[in-house]
C-alpha cells in the first residue's frame, strides 16, 4: 500500500513492532493502521510523525480496530484538506465529540465522512463540523442519520431547491455574502433565529 524502498518499509515495521509493544495493541494491529494511512495517501513521514499515534489514540478512545479508526482519521484528512500530521488533532475531535454527547467514536466518524466533502465545500472547518455532529447527536441523531442530514443541509444551502430560494429570499435569509461566501454555519444559524424568530 505504501510503494515505499525497503529502508522506509523497514521503518514503518519498526514502528508497528514499537506500538505493538508500547500500547495494548499489536504490531499486527499497528501495521493494520499504517496500511489505511498509507492507502488514504499519507506519507511515510507523516504516519510516523503522528498519523499512527493519532490513529492509535483514536482507536483507544473509541474502542475501536486500529485500522477502522485510521481509516476515519484519514478519510477526514482527506476530505479537508488536512495533512498527516493533523491526525492526532482529528483524533481529538472525534473523541471529544463523542464524549460529549450520544453516541461512539464510530459514529463521529461516521457522520463525518457523511458531512465532510460538502462541508469543506461551503468552507465550514472540521471543528465546527465535528461540533455540529455532536449537536446532533445530543438530540439524538446519531451516526448515519446525523451525517446524512448534516450533508443534506449543506448540499441545500449550496443549491437550495427553487421554492426554498423563493422562500429564503422572501424571508431575507442569506447565507452568502456580497462575495459569494458561505457566512458560516454561527453566521447562519443567526440569520435563521433572527428572522424565523
Amino acid at each position: 500500500a505504501t510503494h515505499e524502498t525497503a529502508a522506509n518499509m523497514e521503518l514503518l515495521r519498526d514502528k508497528a513492532i514499537q506500538v505493538g509493544a508500547d500500547t495494548a495493541f499489536s504490531a499486527e494491529e499497528a501495521a493494520g493502521g499504517i496500511e489505511e494511512l498509507a492507502k488514504a495517501g499519507l506519507s511515510t513521514k507523516d504516519i510516523l510523525n503522528g498519523g499512527l499515534a493519532g490513529a492509535m489514540d483514536l482507536a483507544a478512545a473509541g474502542a475501536l480496530d486500529v485500522s477502522d479508526a485510521a481509516e476515519f482519521a484519514a478519510s477526514s484528512m482527506v476530505q479537508f484538506g488536512l495533512s498527516g500530521e493533523d491526525i492526532p488533532h482529528i483524533a481529538d475531535l472525534l473523541a471529544a465529540g463523542a464524549g460529549k454527547a450520544q453516541g461512539s467514536v464510530a459514529d463521529m466518524g461516521l457522520a463525518l465522512s457523511y458531512a465532510g466533502v460538502p462541508a469543506k465545500g461551503l468552507g465550514v472547518s472540521i471543528e465546527e463540523t465535528t461540533g455540529m455532529i455532536a449537536l446532533f447527536a445530543s438530540n439524538g441523531i446519531v451516526g448515519e442519520k446525523a451525517g446524512t442530514a448534516l450533508r443534506s443541509m449543506f448540499i441545500s444551502m449550496q443549491n437550495p431547491s427553487k421554492k426554498a430560494a423563493s422562500v429564503m429570499e422572501d424571508l431575507g435569509i442569506k447565507v452568502f455574502d456580497a462575495k459569494g461566501n458561505f457566512i458560516g454555519m454561527e453566521g447562519a444559524a443567526g440569520i435563521l433565529s433572527d428572522k424565523l424568530g
